[in-house]
């Protein structure tokens, strides 16, 4: 039963996610490259740039390595040149920061492809004849950062349809089977119980820091309105662990653990855990599920959704709008 809070439904989102997956495998089967091309360049914003990272953690654990850059801003790097392809990504096609990156790379001609579901973006592509893939409207309130399987599924199609990667297809299609198995919603909904008034820390390891932690950070400002903050394994253990010795507020640290880690990084994780605990930080440890880096990584983040979901509950906040975010974009056309 829909809580009357969540007014456009999320918790219905969050469970018809799994179908994301293969909807984009058919509406991104026929978009590739026109010419070849050595690196990846991502230009995209919030929710937009999120799978981004993902694409990035999973290339890196196969043997079909390519260079990405992800970039959250107005410029493209300094690194892009015509040998690069440069993915636009705007769920709603009109965030300025990659709109302005379309208009840089398609004065310079370097090779392009847009990602949007309407807006500016995809009028350019269909005005200047650039490939685009263009998203199904699921309604007015569904947020880009519940479109992580549309857009992280386009943009390994994009890498696979131009023969840069094998095809993704079988993958894709297991992991969609993979999440529609899971049941975490109990789960997070008793961790969100747990820590209702307290700041959210999120950690993992640095293989999963952009892909995993960071998201799950996102999720939680976005839904609950409420600050949380997110950093990796083994470098926290070398500054930030400090500020635990005199911590100034209530947190509760939540650490999302591969058990196929570095060994090294399994006992900094045990260690760091219990010198937070000696300081009355509770701390919470999740083994990610999954065979593999992206059943992994999405396992977490399902917990992830549930956790920020029933914590917006916890606090009395509909999940989805993002009413700041809106008032600055609207303060930024003054």
């Amino acid at each position: 039963m829909t809580n009357p809070l969540d007014k456009s439904n999320m918790r219905q989102v969050i469970l018809d996610f799994p179908q994301q997956f293969k909807k984009a495998l058919e509406f991104a089967k026929d978009v590739k490259t026109e010419w070849d091309f050595d690196n990846v360049i991502i230009c995209g914003m919030g929710g937009s740039a999120l799978p981004a990272d993902i694409v990035k953690a999973y290339l890196e654990t196969t043997d079909q390595y390519i260079p990405i850059t992800i970039i959250r801003d107005y410029d493209l790097p300094a690194s892009a040149s015509k040998n690069s392809l440069v993915i636009i990504s705007s769920y709603s096609g009109n965030t300025e920061e990659p709109v302005e990156c379309y208009q840089k790379a398609k004065a310079k001609k370097y090779q392009l492809i847009g990602l949007a579901k309407t807006g500016k973006l995809i009028e350019l592509c269909q005005q200047d004849n650039i490939p685009f893939i263009q998203y199904p409207d699921d309604g007015p309130s569904f947020q880009p950062r519940y479109a992580t399987g549309y857009i992280l599924t386009s943009m390994l199609s994009i890498l696979a349809n131009s023969g840069k990667v094998k095809d993704i297809t079988k993958d894709i299609e297991n992991l969609a089977a993979f999440l529609e198995n899971l049941n975490l919603e109990e789960k997070g909904k008793d961790l969100a119980q747990k820590i209702a008034g307290a700041t959210p820390i999120i950690y993992s390891t640095t293989k999963y820091g952009d892909s995993l932690a960071r998201i799950i950070k996102i999720k939680i400002n976005e839904n609950t309105k409420t600050a949380a903050f997110y950093n990796t394994f083994p470098e926290l253990n070398h500054n930030e662990m400090q500020g635990w010795a005199n911590p100034q507020g209530s947190f509760h640290i939540l650490i999302f653990r591969d058990p196929e880690e570095h060994p090294r990084n399994l006992k900094r994780i045990e260690i760091t855990a219990k010198l937070c605990q000696d300081k009355n930080i509770p701390v919470e440890i999740f083994d990610l599920e999954g065979s593999n880096t992206l059943e992994k990584i999405f396992s977490g983040l399902n917990l992830g959704d549930w956790i920020a979901y029933h914590l917006a509950l916890e606090y009395g906040q509909d999940p989805t709008p993002v009413k700041m975010v809106e008032d600055l974009k609207i303060a930024l056309k003054d």
